[in-house]
C-alpha cells in the first residue's frame, strides 16, 4: 500500500524545506554565477583582443626576420667569403668593397635588429662588431644544443642565456633572438646568423614602463588591470593549466604562438562581482542555518517516533505479543506502526495454532506408537499359524505363510526408502516362494556381481516388474517360465535388466507403454490395469531419485519374451542421492 502525500507527511516537511529554504540561496548563487561569467565574457573578449594583436605583431616580426636572414644568405659573395680561408692581401679589398657594404645595407633595412654573424671560419678575422668567431659562444648550452640538433632556426628569449657573461655573445637584455644555420650551396656550414631584437618591437607595449610587461621566465605578463599584481596572483598565473582562469578578481587569458619561446599572457580586472557576494552570500548563510535548523529538528522528531515504536516493539515481544504501539499523528510513521500492530496480531495468532499444533503432534505420536502393536500382533499370528502347519506336516504352505510376513514386515518398516539390492532380491525370493505354489515351474536366476550387492535403489522396485511377469508372461501352466536378474556397469552407471521367457508383449502395446512410461505422459488408448499401473508406478519413482535417465525401458516381441532395463548413477556413495 503506498502512503498517500499529505500534509502530516514527512516527505511533504522536508520537500518544502528543500523548495524555499534550498531552492531560494540555490537561484541566488545561480544568479550571482550568471552576471559574473557574462561579465567575464566580455572581459575576455578584451583579453583575446590583446592577446591576437600581440600574437599576429609577433608574426610579422617573424616573418620579416626569417626574409632578412634569407636575403643575407642569397648573397653567393657572402657564402663565398665565410666559406674560403681568408688571406689579407686578396680579401681585403673584396671586404671593403663588397661585404662590408652589403653588410651595412642590410643593417639600415632592419634597424630594430642587431645583426651578429658567427663564424665557423677561423681564417677570417673579427670585424665591424658584425662578424665574430663561432668557437668564442659554441659553448654557450642553448648555442650547443641548437647546433647539435637538426632545427636549422630557433628562437631564444632573454631567459636561455642568464647565466652567461661572455663578451663575445650578443645582446640579450629584453631582447629576443632569432639563429639560422648558415651553409653555402654544397651544405656546407658556415657559422650562425643571429638577430638580436628588443622585446618592445613584439609586445606593443614599451617593456620599460612599470607593471605594464611583466618578465617571468618564458612569460611575458600583460598587465592591463592599473594595479600591481600580488605574488600570489602571479604564482597563480605560472601554475595555470588552462589558458582561461579567474584569480583575485583578475581574468587571465594566456597564449602560446608557434615556435617562439615565451607564452604571452595577458590580465584584466573583472569588477563588479565583489559587490555582489557582499550583499549576497549573508544572505546564503542566514538561508543555509535557517534550513539546517528545520531539518535537524524534523530528523530529531522523527528520530523520537522511531524510538518509541523500537520500545514498543520490545514491550510486545516480551510480553509473548500482548502487547501493542501507540499510534499518535498521521504520518509515515504511524503508518508503520499501524502495519506493525497488524504484524504482532498475526504472530500472536501463530504463535497460538503452534501451540495447538504441538500439542495434537504429540497426541498423534501417542496414537502411531499404539498402532504400532498392531503389525507385530500380525506378526505373531502368522508365526503361529506356520507353526501349526509345521506341527501337520504342510511344510511347504508354512514356508509360504512365513515368505507372506517377511514381504508384509518389509513393506511397512519404516526405515529409508532406498535399500540394498541385496534386501530386494530376498523380498523378491519371498514373492516368487508365494508363487510357486500356484506356478510350480517358475524359475530365478540371479547374475549380479557381489561388490554390487550393497547398491541403493527404492524399496519394491523388482517385485511389481517381476510380478507382472508372472501374471502375462505365463499362458501355459505346464510351460517353465525363467526370470533373470542381472546387474553391470555401463559407463557412470548401472544397467538393470530384469528378463523372462514368457509370452512377450505385441508391438503396439510395447510402443504404447514406453510413451506412457515417459514423465507427465497420459496413458490414452492403453488400457491401465493393476499391473502397468505398477510399472508405472516403479518408473516414477526411480525419475524422482535419480532422474529422467532413470525411467523404465521396456523391449519385448510377441512369444519370445520380456525385458525390462533401468539405470541408476553408480555414485560413491549412493546415499547422496
Amino acid at each position: 500500500m503506498k502512503i498517500r502525500f499529505f500534509r502530516e507527511s514527512i516527505y511533504t516537511e522536508f520537500l518544502i524545506q528543500l523548495l524555499f529554504l534550498a531552492f531560494i540561496p540555490i537561484t541566488l548563487v545561480i544568479l550571482i554565477f550568471s552576471y559574473i561569467a557574462e561579465n567575464a565574457s566580455s572581459k575576455y573578449e578584451l583579453n583575446d583582443q590583446v592577446t591576437d594583436s600581440i600574437v599576429a605583431n609577433i608574426s610579422n616580426n617573424l616573418e620579416f626576420t626569417a626574409r632578412a636572414t634569407q636575403s643575407l644568405l642569397s648573397s653567393s659573395e657572402l657564402t663565398a667569403f665565410l666559406n674560403n680561408s681568408y688571406s689579407m692581401e686578396e680579401d681585403y679589398q673584396n671586404y671593403i668593397s663588397s661585404i662590408q657594404s652589403y653588410i651595412q645595407a642590410t643593417i639600415n633595412a632592419d634597424p630594430r635588429s642587431s645583426i651578429y654573424i658567427y663564424m665557423n671560419n677561423p681564417s677570417i678575422p673579427m670585424s665591424m662588431d658584425v662578424f665574430y668567431h663561432l668557437s668564442d659562444i659554441a659553448k654557450e648550452t642553448s648555442i650547443a644544443d641548437f647546433l647539435a640538433d637538426g632545427q636549422a632556426e630557433r628562437w631564444f628569449c632573454e631567459t636561455d642565456f642568464s647565466d652567461s657573461s661572455n663578451p663575445y655573445l650578443f645582446p640579450i637584455e629584453k631582447c629576443f633572438i632569432y639563429a639560422r644555420k648558415a651553409y653555402d650551396s654544397r651544405k656546407n656550414f658556415l657559422g650562425l646568423i643571429i638577430f638580436s631584437i628588443p622585446e618592445k618591437y613584439f609586445l606593443s607595449f614599451d617593456s620599460d614602463n612599470e607593471g605594464t610587461v611583466i618578465s617571468e621566465g618564458t612569460r611575458r605578463v600583460i598587465n592591463l588591470t592599473g594595479d600591481m599584481l600580488p605574488a600570489e596572483t602571479l604564482s597563480a598565473i605560472g601554475s595555470a593549466k588552462s589558458s582561461r582562469l579567474q584569480k583575485d578578481g583578475c581574468l587571465i587569458t594566456s597564449n602560446q604562438p608557434d615556435n617562439f619561446p615565451i607564452t604571452i599572457i595577458t590580465v584584466t580586472k573583472n569588477s563588479g562581482y565583489r559587490q555582489f557576494l557582499i550583499i549576497f552570500l549573508p544572505i546564503l548563510g542566514l538561508f543555509a542555518i535557517l534550513s539546517v535548523s528545520l531539518c535537524l529538528g524534523s530528523l530529531r522528531q522523527m528520530m523520537r517516533q522511531m524510538n518509541q515504536c523500537l520500545s514498543a516493539m520490545d514491550d510486545a515481544i516480551s510480553n509473548n505479543y500482548r502487547t501493542r504501539i501507540p499510534v499518535t499523528g498521521n504520518n509515515e510513521i504511524s503508518h508503520i506502526c499501524r502495519r506493525i500492530n497488524l504484524l504482532l496480531n498475526q504472530a500472536a495468532e501463530l504463535s497460538r495454532q503452534n501451540v495447538l499444533k504441538e500439542t495434537s503432534n504429540k497426541e498423534s505420536r501417542l496414537i502411531a506408537l499404539q498402532h504400532q502393536i498392531n503389525p507385530h500382533f500380525i506378526y505373531n499370528t502368522m508365526e503361529v499359524f506356520s507353526s501349526k502347519m509345521k506341527l501337520y506336516g504342510h511344510y511347504e504352505e508354512s514356508d509360504c505363510l512365513v515368505a507372506f510376513a517377511n514381504i508384509f514386515r518389509y513393506n511397512i518398516s519404516t526405515h529409508d526408502s532406498l535399500v540394498t539390492v541385496r534386501e530386494e532380491l530376498e523380498q523378491l525370493r519371498n514373492y516368487l516362494r508365494i508363487q510357486k505354489l500356484r506356478y510350480p515351474l517358475i524359475v530365478f536366476s540371479c547374475h549380479i556381481p557381489e561388490e554390487l550387492m550393497d547398491a541403493l535403489l527404492p524399496k519394491f522396485t523388482f517385485q511389481p516388474i517381476v510380478e507382472n511377469a508372472v501374471s502375462h508372461g505365463i499362458s501355459d501352466s505346464t510351460r517353465t517360465l525363467t526370470i533373470t536378474v542381472s546387474i553391470r556397469k555401463q559407463g557412470q552407471n548401472l544397467l538393470f535388466s530384469l528378463e523372462d521367457n514368457g509370452t512377450g508383449i505385441p508391438e503396439e502395446k510395447l510402443s504404447a507403454l514406453n510413451h506412457w512410461l515417459k514423465p507427465d505422459s497420459q496413458p490414452g488408448a492403453l488400457k491401465s490395469d493393476g499391473h502397468s499401473v505398477g510399472l508405472k508406478n516403479v518408473s516414477t519413482r526411480l525419475e524422482l531419485y535419480f532422474g529422467k535417465n532413470s525411467r523404465l525401458q521396456l523391449s519385448a516381441s510377441p512369444g519370445m519374451g520380456t525385458c525390462v532395463s533401468f539405470l541408476i548413477p553408480a555414485a560413491a556413495n549412493m546415499e547422496d542421492f
